[in-house]
């Protein structure tokens, strides 16, 4: 689960945030990015029931099985995503793309920050539970019986209730699948052209700017 290119440090990520919150502070002073916030954070929520046991999520073999049990996991632990969530991963999504992603050889380029974008927002490598559940074993009650066979000790059943603990590890495959969708959503609602767009383009140079000088992004490209 460990990001092997690297992930933005603090001061960083503290840079790209505020970059996503200057870029946007006409929209969120009037509300309108409390509401991209909002149809974001009821696209990645779902009600509990959606989570099955760790061992029955173990039965589900591709991510797209398991999307559904994942974001009710994360609805909760963490709850709905609010606009300081969607400023959160947009800031990391920035720092990644802007800083990191042009170190990294191709072809896994361009999904890097997918998958890191899923970790962040799942934060979390396993799903477990204890729950209890009755055992049987034999003990001796050292009361000896004399038969034909010669003494025998004798035994009894016992029944008690033993902790036992269940586990199903999210797999990178689960989190790369929903680093695409969450992408795809905050590509669709507040960004466009994606990477591609102007948009996204002006986030990654006043970044660069902030962080390397007012030439950052031309000494960057070069």
């Amino acid at each position: 689960m460990k990001p092997v290119f690297g992930k933005p440090g603090k001061e960083q990520l503290a840079a790209a945030e505020a970059v996503v919150r200057d870029h946007y502070a006409d929209e969120i002073s009037n509300g309108v990015f409390d509401d991209w916030s909002s149809q974001i954070g009821k696209t990645f929520s779902r009600p509990l029931s959606k989570l099955p046991a760790p061992l029955a999520l173990k039965r589900h073999r591709f991510p797209k099985q398991r999307y559904d049990a994942l974001l009710a996991l994360r609805t909760r632990d963490r709850g709905v995503l609010t606009r300081r969530g969607v400023v959160n991963l947009m800031a990391f999504a920035l720092a990644i793309d802007a800083l990191i992603t042009p170190t990294i050889p191709q072809p896994v380029r361009n999904d890097y920050m997918i998958a890191l974008l899923g970790q962040r927002f799942m934060r979390r490598e396993v799903y477990s539970r204890t729950v209890n559940r009755y055992r049987s074993r034999r003990e001796k009650t050292g009361v000896i019986r004399y038969g034909p066979n010669g003494p025998e000790e004798l035994t009894r059943l016992v029944e008690e209730e033993v902790p036992t603990k269940e586990y199903c590890r999210i797999r990178r495959a689960d989190l790369r699948y929903l680093g695409r969708r969450l992408w795809k959503a905050m590509e669709k609602t507040l960004l466009a052209g994606g990477r591609r767009g102007e948009d996204w383009q002006d986030l990654q140079n006043t970044l660069r700017r902030r962080l390397c000088g007012d030439d950052g992004a031309n000494r960057w490209e070069t």
